[in-house]
C-alpha cells in the first residue's frame, strides 16, 4: 500500500465548498484509476489548513495516477481556494504496517 498526504492552505471563505468539490469531483476522478483505495479531506473546524489523504494499492498504481493529467486537473479545480503560497505540498509514504478493526 502507498499513501499520499498533500497539505495546503485554503481560504476560509470556502469552508464547506472544499469538501463538496472533493467528494463530487476529485474522488470521482481518482476512482477511475487502478489501485485507488480511499481518499479523505482533513481539516480542523474553521482552520485554513487542509490535508488530502489518499491510499493506493501500490506505489506503481500511485505513480501512474501522478503521471496522468488527472492529478493536475484535481489541483487546478481547487486553485481558486488556495491562499497565496498555499498550493499543495505532497508527502508520500510506503505503508510499512497496518491494523484494521473487526
Amino acid at each position: 500500500m502507498f499513501v499520499r498526504m498533500s497539505a495546503w492552505k485554503c481560504s476560509p471563505d470556502y469552508w464547506g465548498e472544499d469538501s463538496k468539490l472533493f467528494e463530487s469531483s476529485a474522488v470521482k476522478i481518482m476512482q477511475k484509476h487502478k489501485g485507488f483505495i480511499q481518499a479523505m479531506l482533513l481539516a480542523k473546524p474553521n482552520d485554513i489548513e487542509r490535508i488530502a489523504f489518499t491510499i493506493w494499492d501500490s506505489a506503481d498504481d500511485y505513480k501512474e495516477f501522478v503521471e496522468s493529467p488527472d492529478l493536475d486537473k484535481i489541483i487546478d479545480m481547487f486553485a481558486h481556494m488556495y491562499l497565496k503560497g498555499g498550493s499543495p505540498k505532497p508527502t508520500e509514504y510506503e505503508v510499512r504496517a497496518k491494523g484494521n478493526s473487526i
